[in-house]
């Protein structure tokens, strides 16, 4: 995936490349390309959860093409939703999240609203200010969505496709990063989701965890003691792999163990 992130990188800084040589020779077309959605959000240095396209992706006034590495969309750009990052012309990062929001998956933009409040960048207030200026005809109902189920508590892009899948899932009660203490009242573990009511714990762990280096192995001691201190505390941990966030079945898993202890309390 780190690939083909980086290949689109290259394709992009080809891309701006072109234009600006272009818009040097012609100054009618300068300025008319913007980058857009999953370009732009790379150019704002945000991290896609995933890789959702190979495509360089634009807006350009009248023109909408798609080849095999470049996707143009004919879209209105005020020029208050426009902004210039080193060679990059590009859309604003409020733009960026609301337009990735109209044309992705729910998942995809969750993740990318989540990282960008997280780091400070924006807030969900300005992202809906944006919509409700440069309201579309289509796709309006998936931005607010996005914006309701988005959270910058949550640490990482898998966390924030795991909330999504909880939603899908019609799974509830679960809060992002809850805080459990020790006898002398300090922090011993802090996790992804709990559902304090059912006493169920989600993790979502990170593929760096199955490298098995000396402190990989360290930091696998040190999860399996602070889970057993959980349980011991009659709390169920339930892990979840990356790959086990795109299946049903774990999730099915998860909404079955919090209707059952539910239902035993």
């Amino acid at each position: 995936m780190r690939d083909e992130m980086d290949r689109l990188r290259l394709l992009i800084r080809a891309r701006a490349e072109k234009v600006n040589a272009a818009s040097r020779r012609n100054r009618v077309t300068k300025g008319r390309e913007v980058f857009s959605h999953i370009s732009a959000a790379l150019i704002h240095g945000l991290d896609p959860a995933y890789s959702a396209t190979a495509r360089v992706e634009a807006l350009r006034p009248n023109v909408s093409r798609k080849y095999r590495y470049l996707h143009v969309r004919n879209r209105e750009l005020p020029r208050d939703q426009t902004t210039v990052i080193g060679m990059y012309s590009a859309t604003t990062l409020e733009r960026t999240l609301v337009d990735v929001a109209r044309d992705y998956e729910l998942a995809l933009s969750v993740a990318l609203i989540d990282q960008a409040i997280r780091d400070g960048l924006t807030s969900r207030s300005h992202i809906a200010d944006q919509l409700d200026r440069y309201p579309a005809v289509r796709g309006d109902g998936a931005v607010r969505q996005a914006l309701a189920l988005s959270d910058g508590r949550r640490e990482s892009a898998p966390e924030s496709i795991a909330a999504v899948r909880f939603f899908e899932h019609g799974i509830e009660g679960f809060e992002p990063q809850v805080e459990f203490f020790d006898e002398s009242g300090r922090i011993f573990a802090r996790v992804d989701f709990c559902n304090v009511d059912a006493k169920v714990i989600v993790e979502v762990d990170g593929i760096e965890k199955y490298f098995m280096d000396d402190d990989a192995r360290g930091k696998l001691a040190k999860e399996k003691a602070r889970e057993s201190a959980l349980e011991s505390r009659g709390y169920r941990v339930i892990r979840l792999t990356f790959g086990q966030l795109f299946q049903s079945a774990p999730f099915d898993h998860i909404l079955n163990t919090v209707a059952a202890r539910l239902r035993q309390r």
